[in-house]
């Protein structure tokens, strides 16, 4: 894909453009992409993918996230290239530049800093076998919840339920029984019926 397959058609009728971090390398596909989504009213989510991408494209994920980012994924390592600090340092540093900052921190869980203030959510128990797919499992789990207007601290449960489920199995395909296992989890902490299938 490049910038010129893009069009301010592409964005409509969609509320959150997310950002895989592994995109960008291609700076102006990922340029064109922020502005016509900015010029639609999206939102824009930006998963930093890895410690070595930010590495590599620092001065331009600063600039991204400075103008258009609303919401960053990051976890330890990634945020540490981004900021040079350590989580909670570097969860402060990122929530300066957007809306809502994410700093996953394994075992440990996740840190959460929207409007100045800081929510902790552990992580679920498990025996992680294969992180693939932890990020965009957990990514999909706060979107669900931020779709169904909960608070960040459940949109933050959410996503650790499904990371946590993902890293037991190898790959990122769940089984039908964990992903009912996973929809009564989601209907205790949202309260809500599931809407994503398996």
């Amino acid at each position: 894909m490049s910038a010129d397959d893009l069009s301010p058609e592409s964005f409509h009728g969609y509320d959150i453009l997310h950002i895989e971090g592994y995109l960008v390398q291609n700076h102006e596909l990922l340029e064109k992409a922020v502005i016509l989504a900015k010029e639609a009213g999206l939102k824009i989510a930006l998963d930093m993918a890895s410690y070595n991408i930010v590495e590599a494209n620092l001065d331009f994920l600063r600039s991204l996230v400075r103008k258009y980012v609303d919401i960053v994924f990051a976890n330890e390592e990634e945020s540490r290239s981004f900021t040079g600090k350590e989580p909670l340092e570097a969860l402060d540093e990122i929530a300066g530049m957007c809306e809502i900052a994410v700093v996953k921190v394994g075992e440990k869980g996740c840190l959460v800093k929207v409007d100045g203030k800081v929510v902790e959510v552990p992580a679920i128990a498990a025996n992680p076998v294969d992180t693939t797919g932890a990020g965009d499992l957990y990514a999909s789990g706060f979107f669900y919840g931020m779709a169904n207007n909960l608070s960040y601290e459940k949109c933050a449960r959410l996503g650790s339920l499904l990371a946590g489920n993902v890293i037991e199995v190898i790959g990122t395909k769940m089984d039908a029984h964990r992903w009912a296992n996973i929809k009564r989890e989601v209907e205790k902490i949202a309260g809500l019926k599931p809407a994503f299938r398996h």
